[in-house]
């Protein structure tokens, strides 16, 4: 199972594991399209949800070897309306998200990030946003991180794809805590302390602070174009010969 889900003891926090370590968690079609069912069920049933990866990543993002493969429009966009869908599933979540980020979270992987209400990264951890790199957007990066972390801030990351490590994703916002080891007990404690929250109050808080990812969809659309172009393949093609890091 590339997802693997679990419910805590007590019921009150579930636990969404992105589970393909040997492509670092990277997140295909049909991982996207799991996430979105598994967030969508779990909103109504848990109280809180913590996020993490197998291994040692994250997240290395969208599976670049298949996004490689799209050779139609139609293909794009089946691939992009399911990151799509989960992204909207995990963003209209009235409950609170907690990331525990115990490796890399790169691309796809570091704007899930964007969308979570509170993240606990192990001092290991690094996170970047090298999308452009193949000829490609960070849609979350360029909307959310924008609002989040500053225009400026986000175009530089989107453009250097310069790699945060975890004590300077700390400093910039992009994290929370950064703790020794396992980030995945603290991130726990912290969803078990905020599923005591009023769910109202909850989805105001978020409503009033994803403002931005209406927009961040529409870019998908500019990601469903550019995956097909000569120069996203060519790159695409480069990084998978590991000719291009």
């Amino acid at each position: 199972m590339s997802i693997i889900v679990e419910v805590l003891e007590g019921g009150d926090v579930a636990l969404i594991r992105l589970s393909r370590p040997e492509k670092l968690n990277a997140i295909t079609r049909d991982m996207w399209e799991r996430l979105a069912s598994e967030v969508n069920r779990l909103c109504s049933e848990a109280k809180a949800l913590v996020f993490t990866g197998s291994g040692r990543a994250f997240s290395a993002g969208d599976d670049i070897g298949e996004m490689y493969s799209l050779e139609s429009p139609s293909d794009a966009g089946r691939f992009f309306s399911a990151l799509a869908s989960a992204v909207e599933a995990i963003v209209k979540c009235r409950r609170p998200l907690v990331a525990a980020v115990n490796g890399l979270a790169v691309g796809g992987g570091g704007e899930i990030l964007l969308l979570m209400d509170y993240v606990v990264a192990s001092k290991s951890a690094w996170i970047s946003f090298p999308e452009s790199r193949i000829g490609l957007i960070p849609p979350l990066l360029l909307t959310l991180g924008s609002m989040q972390l500053g225009p400026r801030l986000a175009r530089s990351l989107a453009l250097s794809g310069r790699r945060l490590a975890a004590e300077e994703a700390l400093y910039l916002g992009l994290a929370d805590e950064v703790v020794d080891g396992d980030p995945l007990p603290r991130a726990v404690e912290v969803a078990k302390d905020m599923a005591g929250l009023p769910e109202d109050v909850v989805a105001l808080i978020k409503l009033q602070t994803l403002r931005g990812f209406e927009d961040a969809l529409r870019l998908v659309a500019e990601l469903e174009r550019l995956v097909l172009t000569g120069e996203a393949k060519g790159r695409m093609r480069a990084f998978l010969e590991k000719r291009l890091r």
